[in-house]
């Protein structure tokens, strides 16, 4: 879609600092192993190795689905209160990428501010790097037959998928390694940005940062703006600091991403969060330019990872406020 408003840029000493990690990370080594576990629920000492990456199943009792977890481990040692954690959705698309990106900032937690990261991402067994059909169900809200926007798909699955993620996704991590319950992120696009959104709108509780990047707002006629003026109502009862980012490409097409939602609408959207009653959430939206619908899914990526890690709310601020 086209944004009149000029584009909001990373800075550019963190964009220059992180390319100089990444070339930097190709000698970075990490053990990986691909079990395929079902259902495992003992601590497993050895999947706690720092600098690991492992690989199993979960079949869930809430959903009809087998998920795919890739879990990262970071080489540093757990800082007092244990990792911060970033839950990454479409998992077989995102997690290559998120480790690589995580890998090479290590090099820079002290000029960034960030803790290491555990990493991970939920997937659906298979080689494919989206399943539409599996997505579909389990990131989106309840919707009518006729507003489906593919007759052939279940929908409206989100309330147990979160249900999957809170009491069976998570208890498996934290009897891997030991996390920070309090610094918790989940990140999503498209479809899962629209299920982080409402979660957030919703279960603001399961975790305490949330990334959105390009959210189907057009989804069951712009459910996301109804819910966003209900929970803006009842902002002030926000108990502890919550942070939230939300990004677009600059050159998303109304197919892609808003459909039939006006520029205006969206641009108000995004914008809402900073008109809310309360100082306990603290907000960043950004406009990545020239990037598409599935190239924004790439794009915020070192964004989340930086948001996700991010040590205290002054270096969250120095990272992403606007001089």
């Amino acid at each position: 879609m086209n944004i009149l408003k000029l584009p909001r840029l990373f800075k550019t000493q963190h964009l220059t600092l992180l390319m100089g990690l990444m070339l930097g990370a190709t000698s970075a080594t990490w053990s990986a192993t691909n079990n395929q576990n079902k259902n495992t629920t003992d601590t497993i000492t050895d999947q706690q190795l720092k600098g690991t990456s492992q690989q199993f199943i979960l079949t869930s009792q809430y959903t009809p689905h087998h998920y795919l977890i890739n879990l990262y481990i970071p080489q540093a040692p757990a800082p007092k209160a244990g990792y911060p954690v970033l839950y990454l959705l479409d998992g077989n698309a995102t997690f290559e990428s998120a480790r690589a990106i995580a890998q090479a900032m290590a090099g820079g937690s002290n000029k960034f501010g960030t803790d290491p990261l555990v990493i991970v991402a939920i997937g659906y067994a298979g080689d494919a790097l989206f399943s539409a059909q599996n997505r579909a169900l389990d990131y989106t809200s309840t919707v009518a037959t006729n507003d489906k926007p593919n007759k052939q798909y279940s929908y409206g699955g989100d309330t147990q998928f979160l249900k999957f993620i809170d009491n069976e996704l998570k208890p498996q991590i934290f009897n891997r390694v030991r996390i920070n319950r309090d610094q918790q992120t989940l990140f999503g696009h498209s479809f899962g940005g629209l299920f982080t959104l409402n979660t957030f709108f919703k279960r603001s509780d399961s975790f305490q940062r949330y990334f959105a990047a390009s959210p189907s707002l057009w989804y069951n006629n712009h459910v996301l703006l109804q819910e966003q003026d209900l929970w803006r109502k009842q902002s002030n009862q926000i108990k502890k600091p919550i942070y939230l980012m939300t990004t677009v490409g600059t050159s998303e097409s109304s197919s892609d991403m808003q459909r039939s939602i006006s520029k205006n609408a969206a641009r108000d959207f995004f914008s809402g969060f900073s008109r809310v009653n309360t100082n306990k959430l603290h907000s960043w939206h950004f406009y990545h330019p020239s990037e598409q619908h599935i190239g924004n899914l790439y794009a915020s990526l070192p964004k989340a990872i930086l948001l996700a890690s991010c040590n205290s709310l002054n270096n969250c601020q120095k990272l992403f406020d606007e001089q």
